[in-house]
């Protein structure tokens, strides 16, 4: 279902936000991603989102390959996904319905 393999993120000033991880996540599994502020959670989330791309490593998601997605089937890979951000991200211009449909 997810898997990572020996990824690496650095954005252009400081540390790499995330080092060389390996994950795998298998069908049916649930996983929490917590920790520290800067710990690199929001890195791995918009790895997985493709909203940013490796340094280095490989990263496949529902069998998408994501070091080698089309930039058009993108929105068809995201409509497979479902994510609970900590802030909700709730849009104040919508009802409750519309926010999670």
């Amino acid at each position: 279902m997810i898997t990572l393999t020996h990824v690496t993120k650095r954005y252009p000033i400081g540390a790499p936000a995330l080092k060389d991880v390996t994950l795998h996540v298998k069908k049916g599994e649930f996983v929490f991603i917590v920790g520290d502020s800067g710990s690199g959670k929001s890195t791995l989330i918009k790895l997985l989102l493709h909203e940013l791309t490796p340094s280095e490593g490989n990263i496949s998601v529902l069998g998408y390959d994501l070091n080698a997605i089309k930039r058009r089937n993108i929105p068809k890979f995201r409509r497979k996904l479902g994510i609970v951000f900590q802030d909700f991200r709730l849009l104040k211009d919508r009802n409750v319905y519309e926010n999670v449909a």
